[in-house]
């Protein structure tokens, strides 16, 4: 199919990958420069202080890009996220062990955070264990990232990822051969680590999430996969049964069941991820106009894994006067929640899609 211009998911989800990646980036930042142990480092153009004060900068930007990704990742409706999934780790329903991980990671900071702040109530010996704890909340998030983020498959997200493993390598390689060789089993150890993290990952990530499937294999909810009539992953460009009948005009916010025909357009939209954009008319019925884009990866024989959604729709002079999300996908039947100014109207299509010339028809169904 050609590619299309479409309609971008909403401003929670791009905000959710980009301060999360970057809180990846500043916390690589910070982790490294506490393995180098801050206050051994300094030259002779740039004194301790400055490093410390860097040090503890870095942490706290992390931190701010952190609770930002939280906050949209829990504003952000597609994945159903709760604050309490944040912090009570592998509790939640989305995709629960890696989130979980990121639940580990925040919880390893804020213990931090908190020991630092009232390090005089707590003691040095206290505030020094808790903080080389937060050295563990570097592999966690780390996991988290990949193993939840939308963007693991494109070549600038593994870019970054393979730079903050060479920080964290460089850093720790730096740490245990410096004043050697006392303590040589602990600089072994951590030298042994520095090798197995990255071949670890080598191993992991092509047969985990670089490979098809991920987003089933990873614990996404069933509802929120794109499924072919089997229920697994499948592509909104297949054929599917639909049933048919139409109605007489309804009055707007009201239920009917409208025929339906359009167009079925799929392209790339940068970053390794698709779309595919289905744009309906619905014959006799004030609210006309249907849209549905979905986005996500992009499959073998056409279609996607969807990631994320947007559902519009409307009048021919307003055509997005109802806004929302799909919330299931069965091949080509979707189903989706939408909400506008006469309330909230469930939406169900069943369609017929022609391969080849991209033709759409079927019928829709709405209701309060």
């Amino acid at each position: 199919m050609s590619a299309v211009a479409v309609v971008g998911p909403s401003a929670y989800w791009y905000l959710t990958r980009g301060t999360g990646t970057i809180a990846l980036v500043l916390l690589t930042i910070t982790v490294a420069l506490g393995v180098g142990n801050v206050r051994r480092l300094r030259t002779a153009s740039v004194p301790r202080f400055v490093i410390d004060a860097v040090h503890r900068n870095v942490s706290l930007l992390a931190m701010a890009f952190l609770l930002v990704h939280i906050v949209t990742s829990v504003l952000d409706s597609f994945a159903h996220i709760r604050l309490i999934d944040a912090i009570i780790p592998f509790a939640g329903a989305y995709r629960p062990l890696w989130l979980g991980f990121g639940a580990v990671a925040f919880d390893l900071l804020i213990a931090v955070l908190v020991t630092s702040l009232l390090r005089r109530h707590f003691g040095y010996r206290a505030w020094r264990v808790t903080h080389w704890a937060a050295y563990a909340c570097w592999p966690f998030a780390l996991l988290h990232g990949l193993g939840t983020g939308s963007d693991t498959k494109a070549g600038w997200m593994l870019v970054i990822v393979g730079g903050c493993v060479i920080v964290m390598i460089v850093a720790v390689v730096a740490r245990a051969t410096a004043g050697w060789p006392t303590h040589p089993v602990a600089r072994l150890s951590a030298l042994s680590a520095s090798a197995l993290v990255p071949l670890g990952l080598l191993v992991w990530l092509p047969s985990g999430p670089l490979a098809a499937g991920w987003a089933k294999k990873a614990g996404t909810p069933t509802s929120l996969l794109s499924a072919s009539a089997g229920g697994q992953a499948a592509s909104a460009t297949g054929s599917a049964s639909a049933g048919g009948g139409g109605s007489t005009s309804a009055p707007a916010g009201t239920s009917f069941t409208a025929n339906a025909s359009g167009t079925v357009n799929q392209g790339s939209i940068g970053g390794g991820l698709a779309a595919v954009d289905i744009s309906l008319a619905l014959q006799g019925q004030q609210l006309s106009s249907l849209r549905i884009d979905l986005h996500g990866q992009p499959i073998e024989g056409g279609g996607i894994e969807m990631s994320s959604s947007q559902v519009t729709l409307g009048t021919s002079s307003n055509p997005t006067e109802y806004r929302g999300q799909v919330t299931a996908l069965q091949g080509t039947n979707i189903e989706a929640r939408v909400n506008g100014p006469r309330g909230a109207l469930t939406l169900v299509a069943r369609l017929n899609i022609d391969p080849g010339s991209g033709a759409a028809s079927g019928t829709v169904q709405a209701s309060p």
